[in-house]
C-alpha cells in the first residue's frame, strides 16, 4: 500500500468518527426528549469546534506525512547529463566539468545547447527549459549536474515539466543561481535537491568527499569548518556563533539573493520548522543587510529552527569604495540582524563560493550545534 492510500484510509477514518459524533448527539437529543436544549446547543457547539480541528489535524497530518522523492543513489559509471541552466560556460569552464566529473568515474553527456550564447544567457529560455526535461526524460541519464550558475535559472521556472521530473527522478546539484532550480523543483514535486557544487567547481579534497558522501554512498555526514582553513586568516572564513543553541529540522537554503529573489512567488519555501542555510558572494555589508532585512521583515526567519549560514567571500567593503568611512563590517551586520532571535544562528560553514563546498540535500533532516560548529545531517538524501 503506497503513502497516498495510507493517508486517503486516515482521512476516512477521521470522517467516520466526527460523524459518529454528530451521530451520538443526535440520539441524545431525540431520545432523552427532557434535555436542557442549551446543554444540547453547548454540547453541539462543542462537537462542531471539535470537527474542525479533527480535520485541520487530519490534513495537517496528511501534509506532514507526504514523503519526500529521494533520487536514486549515483555510482562509477552512471552517466551526469552536464546542463547550463543559467549563463553560458566558458570552452575552459566546460572542460573543467567535463573533466571533474570524469575524474570522479561519471561518464558525461551533453547536447549542443551547451556551446550556445546569447547575451548573459546560455542560450534561449525554450533551449535552455529543453535540456532540463530533456535530461530528466533520458532514461540513460542517471544525474543531472549544472556545469555553472550565473543568472538565469529563474526565468525557467513557470515553464518546467514539473509532473515529468516527478515522475522521473534523479539527483540535480548545483548551487549559486541554480538556487531557483532547487527551490522550485522541490517545492512543486517533493524531490530531494542537493545545493553543492556545479560542474565547474574546483572539486577539493574536502568537496569530493561530502559529494561521494551524500550522493553516491547515501552516508549523513556532518559538515564543520575544515581543518584547512585555521591558518586562513581572511574573516569571512571565521566561524562566528550568533545565537547559541542546536536544534533539529529539514533542511533548506541558497543564495541569499536568490532566496530574496524568489519570495512572493509560487516556487518560494516556507521555513516553518526547517534548518536554513544561507550563502552569499561579493554583496557590500549594506546589501547584505538589506536582503536580510527583507527576509527578517517577512517573517519567514522567525519561524525557521535554526540559520546555517557558510562564508559570505568578498562581502566586505573594500578601502577603494567611495562608502568604505561610512560602512560597517560584516560581523557587524550579521549580529545586528540575527542576535535577537530565538534560534540558534550560526556563521562560518563551508558552504558556498568557496573550494570546499558542502553537499546539501533538500527536506533532508538536519541538526544545527551552534556551541559544536557544526551542521550534522540525519538522513541519507538517496536511494
Amino acid at each position: 500500500m503506497n503513502d497516498k492510500s495510507v493517508r486517503r484510509i486516515s482521512e476516512l477514518l477521521n470522517i467516520a468518527n466526527i460523524l459518529l459524533i454528530h451521530h451520538h448527539l443526535l440520539s441524545e437529543f431525540f431520545i432523552f426528549d427532557h434535555m436542557d436544549r442549551r446543554s444540547f446547543v453547548k454540547k453541539s457547539a462543542v462537537a462542531s469546534a471539535a470537527t474542525v480541528l479533527t480535520l485541520n489535524a487530519a490534513n495537517a497530518q496528511a501534509k506532514a506525512g507526504e514523503s519526500l522523492i529521494k533520487p536514486k543513489a549515483l555510482k562509477k559509471g552512471d552517466t551526469i547529463g552536464l546542463i547550463t541552466p543559467a549563463s553560458a560556460v566558458t570552452r575552459q569552464a566546460f572542460e573543467k566539468a567535463v573533466e571533474n566529473l570524469e575524474a570522479m568515474g561519471f561518464v558525461v553527456k551533453y547536447t549542443d545547447n551547451m556551446s550556445v550564447r546569447k547575451g548573459f544567457l546560455a542560450g534561449t529560455d525554450q533551449q535552455r527549459l529543453d535540456d532540463l526535461h530533456r535530461m530528466f526524460e533520458d532514461p540513460n541519464i542517471d544525474g543531472i549536474v549544472c556545469a555553472r550558475g550565473g543568472y538565469g535559472s529563474g526565468r525557467l521556472l513557470p515553464n518546467i515539466n514539473y509532473d515529468l521530473i516527478k515522475a522521473n527522478p534523479k539527483v540535480l546539484v548545483g548551487y549559486s543561481d541554480i538556487t531557483a532550480l532547487l527551490y522550485g523543483i522541490h517545492e512543486q514535486t517533493g524531490l530531494v535537491c542537493f545545493h553543492g557544487p556545479v560542474g565547474a567547481s574546483e572539486y577539493s579534497e574536502f568537496t569530493e568527499k561530502g559529494f561521494e558522501q551524500v550522493l553516491m554512498k547515501g552516508k549523513a555526514p556532518k559538515f564543520e569548518r575544515p581543518k584547512t582553513w585555521e591558518e586562513n586568516q581572511d574573516p569571512a572564513f571565521q566561524l562566528l556563533s550568533i545565537v547559541t543553541g542546536a536544534e533539529q529540522g529539514a533542511l533548506v537554503g541558497g543564495n541569499l539573493s536568490l532566496m530574496c529573489s524568489l519570495m512572493g512567488t509560487p516556487y518560494d519555501i516556507d521555513y516553518t520548522d526547517k534548518i536554513v542555510f544561507i550563502e552569499e558572494i561579493g554583496e557590500s555589508p549594506y546589501r547584505v543587510d538589506r536582503m536580510l532585512t527583507q527576509l527578517l521583515n517577512s517573517g519567514k526567519l522567525a519561524k525557521a529552527k535554526g540559520i546555517a549560514m557558510g562564508v559570505f567571500w568578498g562581502c566586505e567593503t573594500k578601502s577603494t569604495d567611495p562608502d568604505f568611512a561610512l560602512s560597517t563590517s560584516l560581523e557587524n551586520v550579521l549580529k545586528d540582524r540575527f542576535e535577537d532571535l530565538s534560534i540558534p544562528v550560526l556563521y562560518g560553514l563551508p558552504i558556498g563560493h568557496i573550494d570546499d563546498n558542502a553537499t546539501l540535500p533538500f527536506g533532508i533532516q538536519a541538526e544545527l550545534d551552534v556551541e559544536e560548529g557544526s551542521l550534522r545531517l540525519l538522513d541519507s538524501g538517496v536511494v
